[in-house]
């Protein structure tokens, strides 16, 4: 017998398992299904993200999944801490397993359904519309609504003809460990930069406790790789940190391409890393993926009993098309100008940068400030103009 659903969710992380929740409480019937064989592990994330008022825009607040709130962040240039800059409810660092296996047990109660250790193979196709996945058991599972949220791999996407292979250049290769340490310990989130200590990418120290960070290093364009990665953060650690006693390893692989313009196809949908929303300059998603989840299931549940593609694509990938698309392209810009510049140029732009800082409206939906972006492109303007027709895609 062939199980039958409204809406099939591949993928139980942050973005999957949020609409499971609000399509289930909605009173759609809901199947949740994951590889994984555990909610939340592997943690494949620096924690951080942000702040509460931005949070509870989506879901409520529990204290068990944060583990504290930033105030501010610091860069720090060739081993100098260059900018320090207060930023009152910047972001809180979460319990990443904690908050997954909150909200599985939020998606459970409201009736959807979660399969573990279960993996999609393929879709199902009518004459017109997929109308189901395969697993690789060979079961069948029917579906109206298929949303693909699984990740930075996923093949929901690919299938469906809606994202392409990540290519090499828009790979961002991370690694992350976990050490006690009071180390940049403070209410600030910590970034080193600059060709001395990281060329190509970034350094991370996230305070997770009173004697934990996290601490980790990622490369944009996935050039060198993990084996890379791994060397410039040992090295690093092994500089500040000599005496300490790295853990809970965690690698992985972030999207930082510009997502598609077109997020539904035939009855699938897809959303977070799998739809490629990601923030390219930061490599951060979790923000993203909320907001993407929370477009894409309104645009589904105005569509009902029957389901319009066409209409999923107006209210969701348009409205997308025409708001986060167009500040992920800024920041992808940004991102391609920072590959570009020299440590001269970055140190030029630190000593500026405090001077463009805008407050924003945490508690709507993300804004690019347009006038900080045009005062980095005059500052930048044949690095700029380079790579503008990044804006045209």
């Amino acid at each position: 017998m062939t199980d039958n659903y409204d809406i099939i969710i591949i993928g139980a992380g942050i973005a999957g398992l949020y609409c499971g929740i609000r399509l289930a409480e909605a009173g759609r019937s809901v199947c949740i299904i994951d590889r994984k064989k555990e909610i939340g592990l592997p943690v494949r994330c620096g924690e951080a993200t942000g702040n509460r008022k931005e949070l509870s825009r989506f879901i409520d607040i529990d204290e068990s999944w944060i583990a504290r709130d930033f105030h501010g962040l610091a860069v720090h240039f060739n081993g100098k801490k260059s900018l320090a800059k207060d930023i009152p409810e910047c972001g809180v660092m979460l319990y990443r397993d904690r908050f997954e296996r909150a909200l599985s047990e939020k998606a459970r109660e409201k009736g959807a359904q979660i399969r573990l250790n279960t993996n999609a193979e393929g879709l199902m196709y009518n004459q017109e519309d997929c109308n189901g996945v395969v697993l690789d058991s060979g079961e069948e599972i029917v579906g109206t609504v298929i949303i693909g949220a699984d990740g930075v791999e996923s093949k929901i996407g690919r299938l469906a003809g809606i994202t392409e292979v990540l290519a090499l250049r828009d790979a961002f290769s991370s690694l992350q460990y976990r050490i006690e340490s009071d180390f940049c310990n403070d209410e600030y989130l910590h970034f080193f930069i600059g060709s001395l200590v990281i060329p190509g990418g970034y350094i991370w120290v996230f305070p997770k406790s009173d004697s934990e960070i996290n601490i980790g290093a990622g490369l944009y364009r996935g050039n060198t790789g993990l084996h890379g990665v791994r060397h410039l953060l040992d090295r690093f650690i092994a500089e500040q940190i000599p005496r300490a006693q790295k853990r809970n390893l965690i690698t992985g692989c972030v999207p930082l391409a510009v997502c598609p313009a077109i997020l539904a196809k035939d009855n699938v949908v897809v959303v977070g890393d799998a739809a490629r929303q990601v923030n390219p300059l930061t490599a951060g998603g979790i923000m993203n993926a909320l907001e993407a989840a929370d477009l894409a299931v309104g645009a589904i549940l105005n569509n009902k009993p029957a389901v319009d593609t066409g209409r999923i694509n107006r209210e969701y990938s348009r409205v997308w098309r025409k708001t986060q698309r167009r500040y992920q392209k800024m920041f992808y810009l940004c991102k391609e100008m920072f590959l570009d510049c020299s440590d001269k140029d970055i140190n030029l732009l630190l000593q500026k940068v405090e001077k463009f800082y805008t407050k924003a409206d945490r508690s709507t939906p993300f804004t690019f400030p347009l006038i900080t972006f045009l005062r980095i492109a005059i500052l930048f303007l044949p690095k700029m103009i380079k790579h503008l027709r990044v804006l045209f895609r």
